[in-house]
């Protein structure tokens, strides 16, 4: 019985291993980024749509952030949900239901942007123009 059970946390540890290190990791911001303040943020990302994929499962998602500080998450196969977002000295906060505030500054560097946590430098997402 004893080898029973750690032949079965064994496999469990096996599993969580494979599982965790086939998450995806945002590449790190190219040196050459520069850090958008609050109206370079408002004319680059305002009605366009951009697209990430999530650490978790490498599953793509999409996000249009609109002037009225509403956006739209979308990540099939789930419907579209409408978030709120804002926006004050050059830190973006997407406030979704359901899951916690994430706030960070938005570097950007040959047409891709990097969503950073400005307290620790955390790449919160990476982002493009096309999927």
């Amino acid at each position: 019985m004893t080898f029973l059970k750690f032949g079965m946390i064994a496999s469990l540890i096996f599993l969580a291993g494979c599982a965790s290190s086939s998450a995806y990791q945002p590449p790190s911001v190219p040196a050459n980024a520069v850090t958008l303040n609050d109206e370079q943020i408002h004319g680059t990302l305002m009605n366009k749509k951009l697209y990430g994929t999530t650490r978790e499962g490498s599953r793509p998602y999409s996000i249009l952030f609109s002037p009225d500080g509403t956006d739209i998450f979308q990540m099939a196969p789930d419907p579209p949900e409408k978030e709120r977002w804002t926006l004050n000295e050059g830190v973006v906060c997407v406030i979704p239901k359901g899951y916690p505030t994430e706030c960070s500054q938005v570097k950007v560097a040959n047409n891709e942007f990097w969503f950073v946590d400005p307290k620790s430098g955390r790449v919160n997402a990476h982002l493009k123009l096309n999927p």
